[in-house]
């Protein structure tokens, strides 16, 4: 064997086994994300926020005296008012610095993620918005939440997480 080859050999095992020895020190990324939809024409927001069941699970199941089980719920009552409260607690969003009154419509699961629907009726379109995002930002650590605001022309995405939790910006289009 020549000595460049020696060379480029040593150096794949190396490497390789940063990588390998690398992966073990990975974390798990937590994601929620959520889409807010103003219809100028209905003069209605609709909201819809996806979070993965198992983080759900986990946090229901760190505040509850009984085990709470998702898709299939084993305690659709109590589950859904749960939920409810969860989302009441940890989403709001104001404009032009009056907070709206969100109606929680319910949830329903799409594979591995719960969804929730939630709107605002009767509001006009904002000259400017806030919103305050705490989903699960307390409880997972590297929490992030992704934020879809969309119009009938136009859409803007933020990036929120426990050091980002209200977001206050001018209305766009």
């Amino acid at each position: 064997m020549n000595q460049m080859f020696k060379i480029k050999l040593w150096v794949a095992f190396f490497s390789g086994w940063i990588l390998l020895h690398d992966s073990s020190n990975l974390h798990e990324y937590y994601v929620s994300s959520t889409d807010i939809l103003y219809l100028d024409e209905k003069k209605q927001v609709q909201i819809t926020t996806y979070i993965f069941i198992d983080d759900m699970e986990d946090y229901l199941n760190s505040r509850s005296d009984f085990n709470i089980q998702l898709q299939p719920d084993n305690r659709i009552t109590e589950v859904d008012s749960l939920i409810q409260v969860f989302f009441k607690n940890n989403f709001k969003l104001r404009f032009d610095k009056k907070f709206l009154k969100i109606k929680y419509l319910g949830r329903e699961y799409k594979e591995d993620q719960l969804l929730i629907f939630a709107q605002v009726n009767r509001t006009n379109k904002p000259k400017s918005f806030e919103i305050t995002n705490t989903i699960l930002t307390s409880f997972r650590k590297g929490q992030q939440n992704i934020v879809h605001l969309k119009s009938e022309n136009s859409r803007k995405s933020f990036l929120m997480d426990a050091s980002k939790t209200i977001l206050t910006q001018f209305w766009f289009e």
